[in-house]
């Protein structure tokens, strides 16, 4: 399982347009969807969802996207995986949330 971030209220409007494939900007700024591991998970929050006090955990099966599922080069020489298309929401089998702790941390 890889996991994908997204802003609650960003989810509630992809899940109010009642469409089958998820397409964060990143897919059209950068060609990919921003994926983690569950280990890399806290930190990627940590450090690219700054002022967000919750988030949604898309938990996605890696079979299901493997033509579109590619493991790169990230930070700190980490390997990322990376969705290259939209996100079949079938690919999705989990959702989670993640919210900050009175310490300001991420926690499930």
């Amino acid at each position: 399982m890889i996991y994908h971030l997204v802003t609650t209220q960003a989810w509630e409007r992809f899940l109010r347009e009642d469409r089958d494939i998820y397409r964060p900007p990143s897919l059209k700024t950068e060609g990919f969807i921003h994926c983690s591991t569950r280990a890399q998970l806290l930190d990627t929050a940590q450090r690219h969802f700054e002022g967000e006090e919750q988030l949604v955990v898309l938990g996605i099966v890696e079979k299901r996207i493997k033509p579109l599922l590619k493991w790169e080069p990230g930070r700190e020489g980490q390997v990322f995986p990376h969705i290259y298309g939209g996100l079949p929401v079938s690919a999705i089998e989990t959702t989670d949330l993640l919210s900050r702790n009175a310490a300001g941390e991420w926690e499930f």
